[in-house]
């Protein structure tokens, strides 16, 4: 009889622990972990475009967009800083899905009005200056210009001879 009762109230010790693990696992939000090096709340983020290390990384729950810039080795120097879009993947209600950052803004005054925050599954996207696309098309331009040359060389010796 005592040993039924052991394990009766050993069962009933064992489940309650478990059911409250598992419901403090339901309650927790998802989107933040703990990194796995510094055992720190984290959140998973993508970063795309004028950046050093663009990619998905991990980084502190806590980390601003300047913060961010900063892990993944700053902006290069064609990244456009007055317009850096922000993608959000979990829109609340009344939320905007894209939202827009100025850095130069921040920089010069200050205000932390032109910094967003940054949430768990963020699309960070820092577009390039118009001179990026400009350095990408130059050597074609190069090349059609050079072609251009040639073909009038070539008809203004024809209307020598």
């Amino acid at each position: 009889m005592l040993k039924r009762l052991i394990i009766i109230v050993t069962i009933l010790l064992m489940s309650q622990a478990l059911w409250a693990q598992n419901k403090s696992q339901k309650t927790e939000d998802p989107r933040y972990i703990l990194h796995p090096e510094t055992g720190k709340l984290s959140m998973v983020v993508r970063i795309w475009g004028e950046v050093q290390q663009p990619g998905v990384t991990l980084v502190p729950s806590d980390a601003d967009l300047i913060s961010l810039l900063s892990y993944v080795g700053g902006p290069t120097g064609r990244a456009k800083l007055n317009k850096i879009r922000i993608i959000r993947f979990n829109v609340q209600p009344g939320d905007e899905r894209v939202v827009y950052a100025n850095i130069e803004a921040f920089i010069e005054t200050g205000d932390d009005t032109y910094m967003p925050t940054i949430y768990p599954n963020d699309t960070i996207i820092v577009s390039g200056t118009i001179w990026k696309v400009v350095n990408e098309f130059m050597p074609y331009i190069s090349t059609a210009i050079t072609l251009l040359q040639f073909y009038y060389y070539v008809v203004l010796s024809r209307q020598v001879s």
